[in-house]
């Protein structure tokens, strides 16, 4: 199940539904805006990767939860082993609320969302010990619905949300233990390449020096990814919002890989120069963006222990008054 299909949502669930080998078959049902289900319903999804289009006509899609209610009446005890939650961050607490029957029957909560502490918040509504959560380089685009684009591949890690605090005895341990070599099988053979690793949030921090360093000044400059490079000033400047980010990590104590994340950001910059970040994809759709799980996440917390981060906060204030732009 995918709460919240959009870009990376349907990019996943597509390639998991063509997966049908001798071990393993996958029945995935999408929850998303009524023209994309109506879309897929109607004529299938479309997963685009290059030249090459699949068409793929075995996903049921859904607007809400009341609509699939009718679908599943008479199976009681309806469960899904994998619900991914693929919703916009700021969108995080509503659909777990709304979905928190299926949540709670179901074995596993799967985030895959930007962001740094969005397992927090679905904690409130869901057991630590089911969540699992995702960090993915691998990019996707829903240029219309019922057509979703592999822009870029790359790698997927997955792991426990809250591994300190799974509080599981040996036999639910190995349980556990197997189903996420399950996910992450899955995962491989339907072409998304993936693999486990014992921090997740570690990969969640990582992941968002290059977030915070990239997708707001694409979003305000309306540049791509490697344009962003060329102008020396925004380079810079993205640099220090990432050296921001990172002072903050180190502070919470966050074991960081020994890396240079400035360096690894304006690489990922040029290996992805032809991507229109998801935060630009937001401001040209006239939607609202996921900085407040972004730069303005490193700023809540940079304020919680006493330091500023003036370019983050810069950064936070004017894609929030981007937002509200009607021009």
């Amino acid at each position: 199940m995918i709460i919240g299909a959009g870009s990376i949502g349907s990019l996943f669930g597509g390639y998991l539904s063509l997966l049908n080998t001798n071990i393993y078959c996958t029945e995935i049902i999408f929850f998303c805006r009524k023209s994309h289900a109506d879309e897929i319903n109607g004529n299938g999804l479309i997963l685009q990767k290059g030249q090459t289009e699949i068409k793929i006509n075995k996903i049921k899609a859904f607007k809400n939860w009341e609509e699939f209610k009718g679908f599943i009446i008479k199976e009681s005890k309806f469960a899904f082993d994998f619900i991914f939650l693929t919703t916009k961050t700021y969108d995080i607490e509503t659909a777990v609320a709304q979905y928190q029957e299926l949540i709670k029957a179901s074995k596993w909560l799967v985030i895959l969302q930007n962001g740094i502490g969005n397992e927090e918040i679905v904690s409130k509504y869901c057991k630590k010990r089911k969540i699992i959560r995702i960090v993915t380089t691998n990019g996707a685009l829903l240029d219309k619905p019922g057509h979703v684009i592999h822009t870029g591949i790359g790698i997927t890690k997955i792991g426990f949300a809250f591994q300190k605090d799974l509080n599981l005895s040996d036999m639910e341990l190995k349980e556990a233990q197997l189903d996420l070599r399950v996910l992450c099988d899955l995962l491989n053979l339907a072409s998304l390449e993936t693999i486990i690793v014992d921090d997740i949030i570690k990969e969640c921090w990582e992941k968002i020096f290059v977030n915070v360093g990239i997708n707001a000044f694409g979003a305000l400059t309306h540049l791509k990814n490697g344009k962003l490079l060329e102008n020396e000033g925004i380079k810079r400047l993205m640099g220090e919002a990432v050296n921001e980010a990172f002072r903050v990590a180190e502070m919470k104590r966050i074991n960081l890989s020994k890396k240079d994340f400035i360096s690894l950001t304006y690489d990922v910059a040029e290996k992805t120069s032809e991507n229109i970040n998801s935060m630009l994809q937001d401001i040209l759709k006239g939607k609202n963006t996921e900085i407040d799980f972004i730069n303005g996440r490193i700023v809540k917390l940079a304020k919680g222990l006493g330091v500023d981060t003036p370019i983050n906060e810069f950064l936070t204030y004017l894609i929030k008054g981007l937002e509200q732009s009607s021009i």
